[in-house]
């Protein structure tokens, strides 16, 4: 059987990709082995300063980057309302003079994919999480450096493919694979499952994934039940090192976060995992020894 593919075009930077973790952890968990993701990378913020206030620029451009980071950490903390991923956007400064766009986030997740595809998907969860939850000025390179380390990516050749130009090439793909579909919102969603595709420029509910699953499979892949199981949640979290409660709690359909916390709380006292607290929200960690 042919399996489902989804392609999220994104940016690292986006609050409403991080926001729809928990939906893609439902549909990994629920669509186990019939479902594949793949993420497309479209440079959300090419240049900062076609984004500021023209008056505000006018005054000069620290003061135009300081109200559009204002601005935009305003945006981020809306997003939250979404699934209640956590937020934190105190003393965010992701654009400056010298970090003026999304570019370098997008080139490191390329040069990640190209260094370990196996390890590029967390890479993505951790920048994001670096950029949304540490509220790291993740444009800075030596950020995106932490990121690769807190992953054990290979740096040498991480850095190789971020310098050399592979990271670009690829990164160029992605955006004329974009430009041919005529994605002018982020995130989209190409969706396929042999030789048919959908495309939804949108953000895209579980249920609506569901939907979509089945009208383009004609009902030949289905959700299954997850077994709550601690086997079930080891497979999760191999996969996912750094996870929230909150997806946790749509990977196994549990009602509430107090349940989710009983179900990990052996790998949290065998001191396996560790709970982070993130102000509004928790995530848990697997402990390095």
């Amino acid at each position: 059987m042919n399996k489902v593919t989804i392609l999220t075009f994104t940016d690292p930077m986006m609050g409403l990709s991080y926001e729809s973790e928990p939906i893609f952890r439902k549909l990994e968990t629920h669509f186990e082995g019939s479902v594949d993701f793949k993420y497309l990378m479209s440079v959300l913020v090419k240049n900062v300063y076609d984004l500021v206030n023209p008056a505000d620029l006018s005054v000069s451009k620290e003061f135009a980057l300081k109200n559009y980071n204002a601005r935009l950490a305003k945006i981020y903390e809306n997003e939250e309302s979404i699934s209640g991923m956590p937020i934190n956007m105190r003393g965010f400064q992701l654009f400056s003079v010298n970090e003026t766009s999304s570019l370098p986030l997008n080139l490191a997740y390329k040069a990640a994919e190209l260094t370990n595809i196996a390890k590029a998907e967390e890479f993505l969860y951790r920048l994001r999480y670096a950029t949304i939850v540490e509220c790291r000025p993740t444009t800075k390179f030596e950020e995106i450096l932490r990121v690769v380390r807190a992953v054990n990516l290979d740096e040498e050749k991480f850095l190789a493919n971020f310098n050399g130009g592979n990271a670009e090439k690829s990164l160029q793909r992605d955006l004329n694979f974009a430009y041919k579909l005529g994605i002018h919102t982020l995130p989209s969603y190409l969706v396929e499952y042999g030789s048919e595709g959908a495309l939804f420029q949108k953000l895209l509910s579980y249920n609506d994934f569901v939907k979509i699953i089945y009208n383009l499979t004609k009902g030949e892949v289905k959700p299954k039940v997850v077994e709550k199981s601690v086997e079930n949640l080891r497979k999760l979290l191999d996969k996912h090192p750094l996870i929230s409660l909150i997806e946790i709690r749509e990977a196994f359909d549990f009602e509430n976060l107090d349940e989710v916390k009983k179900f990990i709380s052996p790998l949290i006292e065998s001191r396996e995992f560790e709970i982070i607290d993130v102000g509004r929200g928790q995530f848990i960690k697997k402990v390095i020894k």
